[in-house]
C-alpha cells in the first residue's frame, strides 16, 4: 500500500469536514471522489500520481456535485407565507376615509379599486382572490 492511498484517504476526510462546516455539497462531492481515488489506488497499487487519477477525480466530483444536491434535497411541500397563505379565505370589509380595507392578522390592507362594487358595505364578507404589492383583490361572498 502506497502513501498515495493515505493521502487520498486523508483528503477525503478533510473534504468531509469542510462539508460539515459549509453544507454546500461541493466538499462532499470532492470527498467522495477522494475516497473513490483511494480505492482505485488501493486496487491498482499505483505509487505515483497519474493523469488517470486526475480524470477520475474531476469526473467523479463533477457527477456528484451535480446529482447530490438534487438527491439529498428534502421533498417537503412549499408552504405559503404572508398574504399568500390567506388567499381564498373570507374577511370583513372596513372603511378608512374613502378607501376600503381588510384586516389580516392585525394588519390593515387596502382593497384594489378595480375590486370595488356598489355592494361594498362595512362589515360585508369578502373573499381574498389575490394581491399585488400589499393591495388586495377581493370579491363579495354571496
Amino acid at each position: 500500500m502506497s502513501n498515495l492511498f493515505y493521502i487520498y484517504l486523508a483528503s477525503g476526510v478533510f473534504f468531509l469536514l469542510i462539508e460539515m462546516l459549509t453544507a454546500t455539497f461541493y466538499g462532499l462531492s470532492i470527498g467522495v471522489a477522494c475516497f473513490v481515488l483511494a480505492l482505485y489506488v488501493y486496487i491498482t497499487g499505483d505509487i505515483t500520481m497519474t493523469i488517470v487519477q486526475g480524470i477520475i477525480l474531476v469526473m467523479v466530483s463533477a457527477v456528484f456535485a451535480y446529482f447530490l444536491p438534487k438527491y439529498l434535497k428534502p421533498n417537503t411541500p412549499d408552504f405559503k407565507l404572508g398574504i399568500d397563505a390567506h388567499i381564498g379565505q373570507k374577511f370583513h370589509l372596513e372603511r378608512v376615509g374613502t378607501d376600503w380595507k381588510v384586516k389580516i392578522d392585525g394588519v390593515d390592507y387596502l382593497v384594489e379599486e378595480d375590486s370595488e362594487t356598489p355592494d361594498f358595505a362595512v362589515g360585508k364578507k369578502v373573499r381574498l382572490e389575490s394581491h399585488s404589492s400589499g393591495v388586495l383583490k377581493v370579491s363579495i361572498v354571496k
